[in-house]
């Protein structure tokens, strides 16, 4: 067997609420347990493996950070001619930014424009395929969970990050620290080794 006997579940029935505190329990716990999430399904939906059908839905805790865009890459596709993929970063004690990751999840078509025309303004360099910008711009960023990386700076990463929207109202000097990201990253890790 792939899963050890202790980890293995095979369902556990929460009983219905009239308020549905009890399914809100069993995921703070299931959480507490520094599991990622659960996931609900309909009793008569059947299981198939490498599929989740509309019967089932994983429910997880969403963070977000105020990031602040250091880059964007040329789309591809439907996207060409648009700015899409963002290059995120955190800020430092020292004022400058580390970046954590790139995503393009979470922008419509109007984000794509404005945010081609905004970032044009800010650009320093365009090599073609990457356009540096003078870090001026926040984004709120929705992301499910931190992982470490060698890859950027601060030594993590966000898992599943998306675009919620552009944060006109801060300053980059309000976006979210270095500092802050990686205290996240201590709580993620720590809740997984009580697990």
């Amino acid at each position: 067997r792939l899963v050890p006997e202790p980890m293995r579940v095979r369902r556990i029935v929460v009983s219905p609420s009239s308020d549905g505190t009890a399914g809100e329990e069993f995921l703070r716990e299931t959480l507490a347990r520094g599991h990622e999430g659960v996931v609900v399904k309909a009793l008569d939906t059947p299981y198939s493996a490498g599929r989740r059908g509309a019967g089932w839905l994983k429910v997880k805790p969403v963070h977000t950070l105020d990031l602040v865009v250091l880059a964007a890459e040329w789309g591809h596709g439907r996207r060409t001619g648009r700015l899409s993929n963002l290059h995120l970063g955190a800020r430092r004690e020292d004022g400058s930014f580390a970046m954590l990751g790139k995503t393009f999840k979470g922008l419509t078509d109007a984000m794509l424009e404005w945010q081609t025309e905004r970032l044009g303004e800010l650009a320093v360099r365009d090599d073609g395929f990457t356009v540096t910008v003078r870090p001026e711009l926040v984004v709120e960023i929705a992301y499910d969970g931190l992982q470490r990386s060698s890859r950027y700076p601060a030594g993590v990463t966000l898992r599943f990050a998306r675009v919620v929207r552009y944060r006109e109202d801060k300053a980059a000097e309000e976006a979210d620290t270095v500092g802050t990201v990686l205290a996240a990253h201590g709580r993620d890790a720590e809740q997984r080794e009580r697990g």
